[in-house]
Order: structure tokens, then C-alpha cells, then sequence
């Protein structure tokens, strides 16, 4: 906001315009904008001393936009009335609300289990349920999940789990579940948002941490593959992250749907028979660079009728990785007898190498699981907080700023935004950011 703006908000209630009937009793505003499956807060202190201000039903829908004189208005979203409390004296009316798209059944618990399935369709089946359309990271959403139980779980904390498993975020914002990778600073559609800046003028009080980038050298996480018969750990750090960055070969694309293509329409004999087919297929499907960035696997059908069984089969991508996976354990296997002797000078040291508790079902999960705590601890290690003297209600969470005016570690460092509060009262709109570092890049 330039200069010394006047701030400007408008407060429609179940689409009526009431700001000027409140204007003079507004004493304050506060708005937490937070990221994930955590709704954000609208807080309202109204002033009724002479007793006439009416107390919005509990369920009502308010509509906030916030800005400034000459700047226009930003649209902030809406929120329902949660909480309504009056208090004197002097007499107050104080109104909660909190973000409208994260209330209607999300925190219902239920009971079921995803097997075998890409994280685009647990999510679009997510999102159905709830009226809702899936904005998934093209990156993220062919990913398999092996196995995913929800055992009196609410779908909310089911989706923040599952974001913990790929170092992503989820919300839901306009209607959208929204499924991206953390502090990548990306849009719903993928593309990145703008970079925002932010100088030492438009602020009066900052705060910046950095925490000792060696506190843990590694993270190891530990599988137990019964399918395979497979055990052991993964370790993942510094050295496998430049690795995998610098890696010459490009990955294979991920399909954006998830989707399986399903393999004619009478069912095979037998289990091994369509499992044959579909394993067949999906060699096939990998030789075309067009189904290959649709498809994530085949489906194939089969009835039994000497057993009197029936159902179907999947082959896919995971099945692939699998496949690496045992080959590349009889590689290690073969060189460890051929070269027994381990240079520990280049080990991670168990005194600072943080172990998962949990056991995955295969090195793949292992694998990610390490390498997504591995990030996420590096983008913990550096932390930035401002007040921002000129409120910005253009900034909001994951969104990318660059600063200037600090220290070199401090402007030199791409951060993102990862909690925004806009206050407004007798002394203007001013606005706390959060900050986070960028991906997996730290200072110094």
C-alpha cells in the first residue's frame, strides 16, 4: 500500500453489502491467512455501546476484501460465523468466522482404505465427495500410493497426512482442493505465482533465525517389503539431493491423470492369465510417448469359474519400480560381497542422522519418505518474520517474495510466504508475514 493510504474494506453478509453500517463501529479486524488444511480467521470487535448492534446468526457467510485508497480492493474470500460473543462494558460485539471452503463435512470420520491407487485419484475421489474439483501438481498426482489405510479419520487430517508423505501442501481455497509441493511457489495450475518484493521501508519489525545447517546430516528411513521378502534402510541427504538434481538423464513424465487403461471387455480365464495381459500391454503403452503421459498402468479383468472367483489386475508404473527396486538390492547385494570394507569417512554418523520410526512397506516409500523430511528440515532451518507498517493484502501463503534492505544472507535467499496476518484498527492496515525458505536452499 503507497505511501499513507487509507485503508479501504468492504463486509457483504449472505451477499448484503453492510460496511457502511458498520463502519463506525468497527474498533478492529484481523485476518490469519494460513496455508494447509487450516482455516483461515476472520475476527471482527465491533463497538455497541448504545446497545443497537444486531449479532449476525451463527452460519451467516461473510464476504471480506481489503486495500487501499486508490489501489482497489483484494479479494480475501469467505467465511462462516463460528463464534458470537458480547461483552461489557464497555459493550462489544466480537464475531468469529472462519474460511467457508473447510467446514461442511471434511471433519466427518470415516473408515476406508486406497490401494494400488495414484495420488490424482484418491484425491479427485476426495474432492467429489465434497463437491469439489482437484487442482493436483502434474509432478505429484501420478504418484502411487501402495497402501493408505483411513481408520476413523476425517478426510481434512487424511489429506494434511498425505501432503506430510510427499512434502506438499493441501487446502482448499474457492472451491478447489488444491494438492502442490511445499515452498515451491507454484499456482493451482503449476505454473509459478510471481515473485513479490518486499524492501526494509514497507516494514517496521523483522525477525531471522538459522538454525546450524549440520544439526543432521541424513535422514534414514527403514522399509519391510513382504511381497518381496525385502529389508533395510534408505538413507537420504545432502549428497543425494545434488545428485538428483544434477542427474543428466530427464525423468520420465508424470501422467497428469492417474488413470489406468482398462484392457478389452470379456474377462480372461484366470488371475495369471490377465495379469499376463496386462503386464504385456503395459509394454506396449510404454513404447508410446502419448500413453505413456496418460496412462499410469493397465487394468484387465478375469473370471474364474473352476475357482468361481473373479475381479481385476493391475500393471503399471509401480510395478516397474518394484522391479528396480529388487534389481537394484541384488546389485548392492552383489557388491557389498564383492567390496566388504565401507569407507565410513563419507558415512552420515548415527549421531546426526535423523532415523524415521516408521516402517515402509517398500524402499520406494522409505525412499521418499527420507527424502521428503530431508527437505523439509532444510527449508525449517532458516525463518523470516515481518511487520509490514503498509498493510499488503495482495500477499497471501506460498507466494514467492524477494527482499531487500537486510542482511546479504537475508536478501540473498528466495522466500516464501507462509502465514499472512492482516490487521486493521485506529492505526491502520498493517500486515505479519511468515516466511519460509524456497524449496531446499539455505543461506549461507
Amino acid at each position: 500500500m503507497e505511501g499513507n493510504a487509507k485503508p479501504l474494506w468492504r463486509i457483504r453478509v449472505d451477499g448484503v453489502d453492510i460496511t457502511a453500517s458498520i463502519d463506525a463501529r468497527l474498533i478492529s479486524l484481523s485476518l490469519t491467512d494460513t496455508r494447509g488444511m487450516e482455516a483461515d480467521q476472520l475476527d471482527l470487535t465491533l463497538d455497541d455501546a448504545d446497545g443497537r448492534m444486531m449479532l449476525p446468526p451463527r452460519g451467516a457467510v461473510l464476504a471480506l476484501a481489503l486495500g487501499g485508497e486508490g489501489e482497489g480492493l483484494t479479494d480475501k474470500g469467505t467465511f462462516t460465523v463460528d463464534e458470537v460473543e458480547h461483552s461489557g462494558a464497555p459493550d462489544v460485539v466480537t464475531i468469529r468466522a472462519r474460511s467457508a471452503d473447510l467446514r461442511a463435512g471434511l471433519s466427518t470420520q470415516r473408515t476406508r482404505s486406497f490401494h494400488q491407487l495414484s495420488v490424482a485419484s484418491i484425491l479427485n475421489d476426495i474432492a467429489a465427495a465434497h463437491g469439489l474439483k482437484a487442482a493436483i501438481a502434474a509432478r505429484l498426482a501420478g504418484e502411487i500410493i501402495d497402501h493408505l489405510d483411513q481408520t476413523n479419520e476425517s478426510d481434512a487430517n487424511l489429506l494434511t497426512r498425505l501432503a506430510g508423505m510427499f512434502d506438499a501442501i493441501a487446502t482448499i481455497k474457492a472451491g478447489r482442493l488444491v494438492f502442490m509441493p511445499a515452498g515451491a511457489g507454484l499456482s493451482a495450475s503449476g505454473k509459478p505465482l510471481p515473485v513479490m518484493a518486499i524492501t526494509r521501508q514497507d516494514g517496521d519489525q523483522h525477525r531471522f533465525s538459522i538454525a546450524e545447517r549440520d544439526t543432521y546430516t541424513a535422514v534414514k528411513a527403514l522399509y519391510n517389503d513382504i511381497e518381496l521378502g525385502q529389508q533395510g534402510e534408505v538413507i537420504w541427504g545432502k549428497e543425494e539431493d545434488a545428485a538428483e538434481a544434477n542427474r543428466p538423464d530427464a525423468p520420465e513424465p508424470v501422467p497428469a491423470t492417474g488413470e489406468y487403461k482398462t484392457l478389452g471387455t470379456k474377462p480372461y480365464p484366470t488371475r495369471a492369465k490377465a495379469l499376463r495381459a496386462a503386464r504385456k500391454a503395459w509394454e506396449q503403452v510404454k513404447k508410446s510417448p502419448a500413453l505413456r503421459a496418460k496412462y499410469v498402468g493397465v487394468t484387465a479383468q478375469y473370471h474364474d469359474k473352476a475357482l468361481n472367483v473373479q475381479g481385476e489386475v493391475r500393471y503399471g508404473r509401480a510395478d516397474d519400480e518394484k522391479r528396480k527396486t529388487a534389481a537394484a538390492k541384488t546389485a548392492a547385494s552383489d557388491a557389498a560381497k564383492a567390496k566388504p570394507t565401507v569407507d565410513e569417512a563419507i558415512e552420515p554418523s548415527a549421531d546426526n542422522m535423523k532415523t524415521l520410526r516408521h516402517t515402509y512397506s517398500s524402499q520406494a516409500n522409505a525412499k521418499r519418505a527420507a527424502r521428503t523430511e530431508w527437505r523439509r528440515i532444510q527449508r525449517g532451518m532458516a525463518l523470516f518474520s515481518l511487520t509490514l507498517a503498509r498493510g499488503r493484502p495482495d500477499l497471501f501463503p506460498d507466494l514467492r517474495t524477494a527482499v531487500s534492505g537486510w542482511k546479504p544472507e537475508i536478501d540473498g535467499t528466495e522466500w516464501v510466504i507462509t502465514k499472512a496476518t492482516h490487521n486493521l484498527n485506529d492505526s491502520g492496515l498493517t500486515t505479519v508475514l511468515e516466511l519460509e525458505v524456497k524449496a531446499t536452499e539455505v543461506p549461507g
